[in-house]
């Protein structure tokens, strides 16, 4: 008799692991639903025999109704989707309580719905999700049906209290694209983000407005106020150059410094500059914002005015109508200039909501816009309060500046 050799090479054995594992992984995966089946029968039964008030086949007094067999009844849950045998009366009176009437899914793959929402995951890729974890697809239309129900967690987040113990206030605008009824239309997303004196940071809030106007605005700031940001402790705003942001800013917050987003400048100046010299000419104009003090920045604008004054004469202006508005960061300690002088977190934030623009084109209507947004907000907002290293380290950095 002859014998084959085994092979225990590192392939062999990699493949035959990996094989085990999906088997037990296949068998743990029915037998938690086989398990989750019986129990959720079992108290199906006793409630129902509670509610009928007598044992299968007992003639009693006083009994609400009687047996009428079982209707099967598909429920999607954590563990699979499982076909239950649900007892029912003659009378159609008793209702289970381990599942909502007409309810295909259970409560809490609806939360892990919502919940997946809230971390920026598109309603198509939820239910490819859910395929995997649960055997089971819902549709697209369902899984936006169950994050409709975000509506009042939007309103909440819209109307909380805000305290008043933000330093720095970071303003920008968003242009996004909203359906109505027959027509796509562009609109403005006004947004506001701040850092506490403690450190930690939030995306405050946003208003969907038609533009950038001073009443828009205003009306934004007002409704901030109105939930607590009086500005008490406020030591510096920064926005970019919208004239609008401008004008209700310094009606609103007249006292506190305001500073002008440099990134925002920069590209300003790069549109006015002729192509040929645009990229060395907006490169030597970025680097007067890492200047030690607003004297050095001033000498190196001066510097940088005599290089481009013949061959750039637009963009010199552009810089130099606005300088005194670029320079108010510098009054800051300089290990945290870097997070002041711009307002690149709301541009970062925003790359989710382009990401999905990118692929929808347009948001199907004005609430869906803001739960999307809600979400985003929810999202950051919830990993910058885990971040407790960052945090620490620029609460160190404020403190050292006030």
């Amino acid at each position: 008799m002859s014998y084959n050799e085994l092979d225990f090479s590192r392939r062999n054995i990699v493949f035959a692991l990996s094989e085990v594992k999906d088997m037990f992984r296949m068998h743990f995966e029915r037998g938690c639903s086989y398990v989750a089946k019986g129990i959720l029968e079992k108290v199906m039964a006793a409630d129902f025999e509670g509610f009928v008030g007598a044992g299968r086949y007992v003639r009693r007094d006083g009994r609400r109704g009687y047996r009428n067999g079982y209707r099967h009844r598909r429920l999607v849950t954590t563990v699979g989707t499982i076909e239950l045998a649900v007892p029912r009366d003659r009378e159609a009176a008793w209702q289970p309580e381990v599942f909502e009437r007409y309810k295909r899914v259970e409560p809490v793959v609806d939360a892990t719905i919502r919940s997946m929402f809230l971390n920026g995951v598109s309603t198509r890729k939820v239910g490819d999700i859910l395929d995997i974890l649960c055997g089971s697809r819902l549709s697209a239309s369902y899984v936006s049906k169950v994050t409709k129900e975000l509506d009042s967690a939007v309103q909440a987040f819209a109307n909380r209290p805000i305290e008043d113990d933000f330093i720095f206030l970071f303003l920008d605008a968003i242009s996004v694209r909203i359906r109505v009824e027959l027509h796509v239309k562009r609109y403005m997303l006004l947004v506001a983000y701040g850092i506490r004196s403690n450190g930690t940071r939030e995306l405050m809030g946003f208003q969907k407005v038609k533009s950038e106007s001073a009443g828009n605005w205003r009306a934004f700031l007002n409704n901030l106020e109105v939930q607590g940001l009086s500005g008490r402790m406020l030591k510096l705003i920064i926005m970019d150059g919208a004239a609008g942001l401008w004008a209700a800013v310094e009606e609103i917050y007249p006292l506190i410094p305001h500073q002008l987003c440099w990134v925002h400048k920069l590209r300003n100046v790069a549109r006015h500059c002729p192509k040929r010299y645009r990229q060395e000419c907006t490169g030597q104009a970025a680097r007067i914002m890492y200047a030690t003090s607003s004297a050095i920045a001033a000498r190196q604008f001066r510097q940088w005015r005599d290089r481009w004054q013949n061959q750039a004469p637009k963009a010199l202006r552009c810089l130099e109508k606005d300088f005194d508005k670029l320079i108010p960061f510098f009054e800051f300690p300089q290990q945290i200039r870097k997070l002041i002088r711009t307002t690149n977190v709301i541009e970062r934030a925003f790359r989710e909501v382009r990401r999905r623009l990118k692929i929808m084109g347009y948001f199907q209507n004005a609430a869906s816009c803001r739960r999307i947004v809600y979400a985003l907000f929810n999202y950051f907002n919830h990993k910058w309060h885990r971040n407790n290293e960052i945090i620490k380290t620029i609460k160190h950095m404020i403190q050292k500046a006030a």
